[in-house]
């Protein structure tokens, strides 16, 4: 076979005789079916018809005769009824009949009739005779022949009809046969055929495209060596074979392609990565000069700072050729003609004095804007004295080492800047610290002198004191009480800030720690009509720092009091739950709006509704209580509900 066949041809040769086959078989079948056809409707539509007409007939004449009989031998007026019934009939058999018949049976359709007509007429002389009279059995003699007659052409009719309906049943008896050998026959040899098609197509065609599908198999499988052979099969599959080289080919090449890109980017992103990890702007600068010259592939490389950037140099280059080197003309080019996120190559249109001074250098150049966010930082130059254009990995992985060192220059001053100030935040802490402190301290002298001559007065030791004196005694001894509290506040909060606030552990006894803390705060809760209650185990020991624990049930009475109104409750309890001790101080006071709850625990933070009433206070009772709970390695939280009240609960270890 020619090598130069196509699948086409072959198919359209290999299958043509099995269609031409499948062609004349179906032809075969109409032309069986359109005279099978013809038959039926031959038999269906005249010879059933009319044999059931002249049947129809002789039952008409048949019912006639046996009434009208009946009637002339009986005289029974009923038997006439069916006579007169069959001859309204037969006006409709008769035309029926005749109306059916064609040219071959007109003429014995027509004597029948003719038969029966002669019949009716005798029949009517019968029917005007005497029934039982000689008259009737006369004519009932006479009219038995003419019957006979009639009955004879219908017979002769009727067998004419079955004759003629066996033969076309014959006809088609054979036709069938007929059809059926030939479409036998037909199909046997279309067969045949389609099995020859089968085999030249499985060794023409067939075999060819598996070896193909192998191939593809095989490289799908790793096998990326597997080439087809474009020598084998016809024209399209060898061409489908060559196609499927040259892809392998260029997939080959890709491949290598993507492995190359892979790897730079992989050497790009390490390099982003130690650039961004200085943290001085001169080392990320140097370090990405150097990296992009080694990764990119560049022999010159030169960073072109925008003006106002003073954490640098203007400009820096890979060997300090700028320094009067062959890059020195290109550091006189300004750089504010870039935008942020542009990248120039040779032969792209630029200011004169950028083109002026890359004219020198043979090679292809590119240039990419270094920003920080939306600033212009500088410009970074990559040269090559010789070889191809950059291509757009390039270009792109140039982008990123620019954007990385744009980061890192404004990671980097940032954090230079951040160091200057937490220096300059320390420097302002520890002052606010030794200011506090030396306040604290200072003001609890002339406090405690100011308490205890106001004490003295109060005795009357420098004499009786009449009401009005007394009463402004009582509220400088107030305030001075106010502000010792708020004195050692803030003593204890420097003392937590400078870390020299410690805790001392020994065996506390619960039980009295609460009955000196509700014993302290009952005046004042008695003077606002709040009543305090007791919930507490009978005994309860825990380790844990007495003084502190004592301020923070002194700091939430103190509170619970200060912001409950008259006639409300504050409820102490404290139980032992497993290792733990749990206590709480539950007021119905005013609470805590609950968008402010989260606050509650900041320094001199305190309540908008405490504030809106002038209730006194600092804000460093409940920081305080705070600092405490988590040096005994507790748990504090706060449950309020404004306008209901507030519950402060505290978990602390046994141990």
């Amino acid at each position: 076979m020619p090598r130069n066949r196509s699948v086409g041809h072959l198919l359209t040769r290999a299958f043509g005789a099995v269609v031409g086959l499948i062609v004349a078989t179906g032809g075969a079948e109409a032309t069986a079916l359109t005279l099978q056809h013809r038959v039926v409707k031959q038999l269906s539509e005249y010879v059933q018809p009319l044999e059931l007409a002249n049947a129809e007939l002789r039952t008409t004449l048949g019912d006639a005769q046996r009434g009208l009989r009946g009637y002339l031998l009986t005289g029974d007026g009923q038997l006439l009824d069916s006579y007169y019934a069959a001859r309204t009939a037969y006006e409709q058999s008769g035309r029926e009949l005749s109306d059916l018949a064609h040219s071959d049976e007109r003429v014995s359709v027509d004597e029948q009739l003719d038969r029966a007509d002669e019949w009716w007429r005798l029949a009517e002389q019968q029917r005007l005779a005497p029934p039982r009279s000689a008259a009737a059995a006369a004519y009932v003699n006479q009219g038995k022949p003419l019957f006979q007659a009639f009955q004879a052409e219908n017979e002769k009719l009727d067998a004419s009809l079955a004759t003629r309906a066996a033969d076309l049943q014959r006809r088609s008896s054979r036709l069938s046969e007929v059809t059926v050998a030939v479409v036998v026959a037909l199909t046997v040899l279309a067969a045949v055929v389609a099995l020859g098609a089968a085999g030249l197509t499985a060794r023409r065609i067939t075999r060819p495209l598996a070896r193909v599908g192998a191939v593809i198999g095989r490289r799908r499988a790793g096998e990326l060596e597997a080439r087809a052979d474009p020598e084998r099969g016809p024209t399209e599959i060898r061409a489908v074979a060559l196609a499927i080289n040259e892809m392998a080919e260029e997939h080959e090449r890709i491949r290598r392609a993507e492995d190359d890109i892979a790897r730079l980017r992989g050497e790009v992103r390490a390099l982003g990565y130690r650039i961004r990890a200085h943290l001085k702007v001169e080392d990320a600068v140097r370090e990405a000069i150097e990296g992009a010259a080694a990764t990119v592939g560049a022999d010159h490389v030169l960073l072109r700072l925008a003006p106002g950037q003073t954490d640098v140099p203007a400009v820096v280059s890979l060997r300090d050729e700028h320094a009067g080197g062959v890059l020195a003309g290109l550091t006189e080019s300004d750089v504010t003609w870039l935008r942020t996120g542009d990248v120039w190559t040779s032969g792209d249109p630029g200011p004169a004095a950028e083109t002026g001074a890359l004219a020198a250098f043979p090679g292809p150049v590119l240039t990419v804007a270094v920003s920080g966010g939306e600033e212009l930082l500088g410009a970074l130059t990559l040269i090559r004295d010789a070889g191809a254009a950059w291509n757009p990995v390039e270009v792109r992985l140039t982008e990123v080492i620019a954007n990385d060192l744009g980061r890192a220059v404004h990671l980097a001053r940032l954090y230079e800047r951040e160091q200057q100030l937490v220096a300059r935040l320390r420097d302002l802490d520890t002052a606010k610290t030794d200011f506090m402190s030396t306040v604290s301290h200072e003001l609890r002298t002339p406090l405690t002198s100011i308490a205890g001559y106001v004490e003295l007065l109060l005795d009357a030791e420098a004499g009786e004191l009449d009401p009005p004196q007394r009463k402004m005694l009582d509220v400088i001894a107030r305030n001075t009480r106010r502000l010792r509290e708020l004195i050692e506040d803030m003593l204890t909060l420097s003392k937590i800030e400078s870390g020299s606030f410690r805790t001392a552990r020994s065996p506390v006894d619960l039980v009295a720690l609460t009955d000196h803390a509700l014993a302290a705060v009952a005046p004042a809760a008695a003077k606002a009509g709040v009543t305090l209650c007791r919930e507490v185990d009978a005994a309860l020991e825990l380790t844990a720092d007495n003084e502190q624990l004592d301020r923070v049930l002194m700091n939430l009475l103190s509170n619970a009091v200060k912001f409950t109104p008259s006639g409300g409750t504050v409820t102490v309890s404290a139980r032992r739950e497993g290792d733990e001790v749990h206590l709480a101080v539950a007021d119905t006071g005013m609470g805590i709006p609950p968008t402010e709850q989260q606050q509650l625990f900041a320094r001199f933070f305190r309540a908008s509704n405490a504030i809106h009433q002038a209730i006194p206070g600092t804000g460093l009772g409940l920081a305080i209580v705070r600092t405490i709970v988590d040096n005994h390695h507790g748990r504090i939280a706060v449950d309020s509900a404004e306008g209901e009240g507030t519950t402060v609960r505290i978990e602390l270890p046994l141990r």
